[in-house]
């Protein structure tokens, strides 16, 4: 059943149902269509029913057969339960489609001012993530899209089967990107070389991959989670599997401190409940755990000493009455420094300034909430608007810090991070699931089918217009 788009975060696409998180299968779609079929029926009385039996009897059995071959396709075209992943043939490596070469990124603006703005071929999900001079873009319709920073052409795109929500890790010449939401029959982390966007290998997993991967280019290994199945340790170069922990259901990126890796995880998917793990970075043996309210919401976060991570109870998307969040210090032991109930649900991720000792907070709410890391107390707290789909962007390597939050109406109001007082606002046509993304003397605001570049941000920093 689609949804309004006000009332529902991912919209009605060709041959697809969003909810969040869940794509709706065929499958599971076909016992509304019998229900449908008997309710016609029944309201028409049995005279219906004696004149066309044997019609209503065939397109019963018709459903029923369609129903069970998509779910043998799905199956036969996924992992088995026991193996839970596999590498992908060759010829089953997504599609690449070229375009223009990309321009050079000027490093430096006369005037904080949109550069040019576009619209996009496919509707965006992910936030961008800049390379060199790309603009990568993950999108529903499951194409990882690249764009040139300088000027916005699309330089190439290489489709995948399922939505990208998760952002795209990089290192100097290869990325690594997933795909696919909750029920998604299976998903695949896909590695391609940079900056020409060629697929090197996949491995699919009867899962889905939400959740941006960590990578450790010194020891060439990767660390992805793929939801029910846990955590997997996969070597960089073949995507060969190194190792599997199924510590619960995990959407989030872990967090590598040294030889740990510490991972927020959802133990039963049945009950309301979340932890905070560290595993072994090299064999995946959990060395500790700390149970945490609600579920999990975004990843853990370092600062100095301490692990930062959020818990929530509900999602991202319409707001509802039972939303609640928290806000949590581990240290690197396992034990809960502080924790810290939110006014509201927050987003994942948030944002971290550890050398200022603030954690900024963006709730589904319309609220920004900074938070000090040392104890948790509240720092500073405004009032956006009525809701945020994505978190705010945050520009760390400028003076002032600053922080760019975009409603749900699309109005994005730059901020100085430390105290929340307001900079600069820009009124775009609509808000979406895409962080502000600040890079060099840039910004990056990305609508669900339209991407618009502001220079000169260095300009904010002195107070000028």
């Amino acid at each position: 059943m689609a949804k309004n788009r006000s009332t529902c975060p991912f919209p009605k696409l060709t041959g697809r149902l969003y909810i969040f998180p869940a794509l709706i299968p065929m499958v599971e779609i076909l016992p509304w269509l019998l229900t449908a079929v008997g309710a016609l029926a029944g309201a028409t009385g049995g005279a219906f029913w004696s004149r066309r039996r044997n019609v209503l009897i065939l397109i019963a059995a018709l459903c029923f057969l369609a129903a069970g071959c998509v779910y043998a396709w799905n199956e036969f075209h996924k992992p088995s339960a026991e193996e839970g992943s596999r590498m992908m043939p060759t010829q089953d490596l997504p599609g690449l489609t070229t375009g223009a070469a990309p321009a050079v990124v000027a490093k430096t603006h006369e005037a904080f001012a949109p550069l040019w703005s576009l619209k996009i071929p496919h509707e965006a999900l992910a936030t961008p993530v800049v390379h060199g001079d790309l603009l990568l873009l993950g999108t529903f319709e499951g194409a990882l899209d690249a764009y040139a920073r300088a000027d916005g052409r699309l330089a190439w795109s290489l489709q995948k089967k399922e939505p990208i929500f998760t952002n795209i890790a990089t290192t100097e010449s290869v990325g690594f990107v997933g795909e696919g939401l909750h029920t998604a029959p299976s998903a695949s982390l896909t590695a391609l070389s940079l900056p020409d966007g060629k697929p090197l290998w996949s491995r699919q997993f009867r899962s889905h991959v939400e959740s941006e991967t960590t990578l450790d280019p010194l020891h060439n290994r990767l660390w992805t989670c793929a939801g029910e199945l846990g955590v997997w340790a996969l070597d960089m170069q073949d995507g060969a599997v190194l190792w599997r922990n199924a510590i619960g259901h995990t959407d989030a990126t872990p967090l590598l401190v040294g030889d740990q890796l510490l991972v927020s995880a959802q133990p039963d998917e049945k009950k309301v409940g979340a932890i905070l793990a560290a595993l072994d970075a090299g064999s995946g043996a959990e060395n500790w755990r700390v149970a945490l309210p609600g579920n999990t919401m975004g990843s853990p976060r370092a600062a100095g000493d301490l692990v930062l991570v959020a818990t929530a109870i509900g999602q991202v998307g319409p707001q509802k009455a039972d939303d609640k969040g928290w806000s949590h210090a581990v240290d690197m032991s396992g034990k809960n420094v502080w924790s810290v109930e939110l006014p509201g649900m927050p987003l994942p991720e948030a944002s971290v300034l550890p050398d200022e000792g603030l954690i900024i907070h963006t709730l589904k709410s319309g609220d920004l909430i900074a938070l000090h890391i040392k104890d948790g107390s509240r720092a500073w707290h405004v009032k956006q608007g009525v809701e945020f789909l994505a978190p705010a962007g945050l520009r760390a390597d400028s003076d002032p810090k600053l922080l760019a939050g975009i409603g749900s109406d699309g109005l994005v109001i730059i901020r100085n991070a430390l105290d929340g007082t307001e900079l600069r606002r820009i009124k775009l046509k609509q808000g979406g699931y895409a962080a502000p993304v600040f890079a060099d003397d840039m910004l990056y605001l990305a609508a669900p089918h339209e991407i618009t570049a502001y220079g000169g941000v260095h300009l904010l920093t002195r107070g000028e217009k």
